[in-house]
């Protein structure tokens, strides 16, 4: 009976009996609109009556849980919430078997961590509004609840702007606002999420390609050609910086219902600033004694403007450099070298789980495969977070610098988010039974169009493990000409255990002659 991903994480009994899938729905006290996906889906009619599915409002029942009761003389989804809904609706979707029959049951659901989300990157390299959607679908039917939409970096602004509009001119490809809103509809309608990602005050060539005077040096840029960290950043010192972003996150909120925005932080170089004549008064005339604490600075001054909107900041990890802090601000934990600051961070503040050494999925599956994924666990240090008030839930991530097509692009994601899924709303850890269950969902993702990694794919060992990961490595690295490496700047020295856990991770001893012929490629 138990088809299902992620796994029932509440009671769950069998009637031993099936039943024909309801023609009908009725939403009762509940929005017409939380059942819109289900109707697509399944081709149910709404208005009709005749075997319905009956949703019925519990306030009792937690947020985003639900209850199904499926008996021979009908079908019932309990929620608290749309979203519950919309969850026990999706699950009834996927009991349907080949012919049209569920089973006669009583299922009692609810996630263990309210954010369940996918970071998907469409500066680097653009991706239609249908393939958003594309995505925005076959995560939901996992119940992945929030995307995490990363919307300007050094190679491109992806959004229209009708107030600055040699934003999405320079860039070239771009969502107009109306494709905006069409896709945030079409993910509430699936119980999703999405808070956009404003890159600030680094990655910023997309937004100094266009207007230059917002720059420290302001002279005009080119949008990058391929990854990496950038000179290029907003100046803190000019107060015109502060007003045009001002005008520019006004608009961009206003596209955006989500509560929540993402305003980045990560890789700032403070190269500029330090040459600035502007932010070193800056930091005189504010009493900051570095850099670091000119970021932070920032960082508040851009939180300020987005409380006026309604928002409240998320921002990378490189955010907790500085003591100085948007208040109230969550955090995206990624990388290890800020493990200690964010332990003192978390006895106050809370946090998204993103650890590059388990959740990134632009990785080959060599090097962050199925299982890994499966069996993360939100530990900083020695500390299981799990429990913690301060954790949030955990966020997959996808970089689309080296991933160009739709087909890629789907392969990266799919079925890895699904293992996400089951761990951030099940907390199961029982592998074996999870890839039971995972065919019926790439099942549908074939049915639907989207690529799928097949199951044998997903964790490589051998020399199929070793191959694929240096053939990631050497496509990194080729794409590095020594024109573009001038532009950018070296990351941090890494510490010794980031670089421990970096060669433990994702390398054997046996690697290491091959990589470091690899690394010795021409460019």
């Amino acid at each position: 009976m138990n088809k299902v991903v992620p796994a029932f994480r509440g009671r769950m009994t069998d009637g031993g009996a099936n039943r024909p899938f309801p023609k009908g729905i009725e939403t009762g006290e509940f929005a017409p609109w939380c059942a819109d996906a289900y109707c697509e889906r399944t081709g149910t009619n709404p208005a009709m009556s005749f075997d319905s599915v009956r949703l019925v409002r519990e306030n009792e029942l937690p947020e985003e849980g639900y209850r199904i009761t499926v008996e021979e003389k009908g079908v019932e989804v309990s929620a608290s919430c749309e979203r519950g809904a919309i969850w026990g609706l999706t699950t009834l979707y996927l009991l349907k078997d080949q012919e049209g029959q569920i089973p006669v049951c009583r299922i009692e659901d609810a996630p263990a961590h309210g954010h369940r989300g996918l970071m998907l990157d469409c500066a680097r390299h653009f991706f239609s509004a249908g393939e958003v959607k594309k995505i925005i679908e076959y995560c939901t039917l996992a119940k992945i609840n929030v995307l995490h939409w990363h919307l300007s970096d050094d190679q491109g602004w992806r959004i229209e702007s009708r107030q600055f509009l040699l934003l999405h001119e320079t860039s070239g490809s771009y969502y107009t606002q109306n494709e905006i809103r069409q896709i945030v509809e079409y993910a509430r309608r699936r119980g999703m999420e999405i808070i956009p990602e404003i890159d600030l005050p680094g990655h910023t060539s997309g937004i100094l390609a266009a207007y230059p005077e917002y720059g420290c040096r302001q002279e005009k840029v080119q949008l990058a050609e391929c990854g990496g960290i950038y000179r290029t950043i907003l100046c803190a010192g000019k107060e015109d910086a502060f007003t045009f972003l001002d005008m520019l996150l006004k608009e961009v909120c206003g596209l955006f219902p989500s509560g929540r925005f993402h305003i980045g932080g990560d890789e700032a170089p403070k190269n500029e600033w330090e040459e600035c004549p502007d932010c070193r008064k800056r930091m005189e005339n504010e009493r900051h004694l570095t850099a670091d604490d000119l970021q932070g600075y920032f960082s508040n001054r851009v939180a300020g403007i987005l409380k006026k909107y309604g928002k409240t900041p998320v921002c990378w990890d490189d955010t907790l450099i500085s003591d100085l802090r948007p208040e109230g601000m969550a955090v995206q934990y990624w990388n290890i070298q800020r493990a200690k600051q964010l332990k003192d961070f978390s006895v106050k503040g809370k946090f998204i789980y993103s650890d590059m050494f388990e959740l990134y999925l632009d990785y080959p599956h060599s090097m962050i495969p199925l299982k890994k994924i499966y069996g993360s666990c939100p530990k900083i240090g020695k500390k299981d977070f799990r429990s913690s008030d301060s954790f949030m839930g955990m966020e997959a991530c996808l970089w689309s610098e080296h991933i160009e097509t739709e087909e890629e692009l789907e392969k990266h994601i799919f079925p890895r988010i699904y293992a996400l899924a089951e761990n951030t709303w099940s907390d199961s850890k029982d592998y074996s039974s999870f890839l039971l269950r995972l065919p019926v969902l790439m099942k549908k993702c074939a049915e639907g169009g989207a690529a799928c990694t097949p199951l044998e794919s997903c964790n490589p060992k051998g020399r199929v493990r070793q191959s694929e990961t240096m053939a990631y490595f050497l496509k990194m690295n080729s794409a590095m000409t020594p024109e573009i490496r001038a532009k950018t700047v070296e990351s941090a020295k890494p510490s010794r255990e980031f670089a421990r856990r970096f060669a433990t991770q994702f390398f054997r001893l046996s690697d290491m002659p091959l990589l470091l012929k690899v690394m010795k490629q021409p460019k």
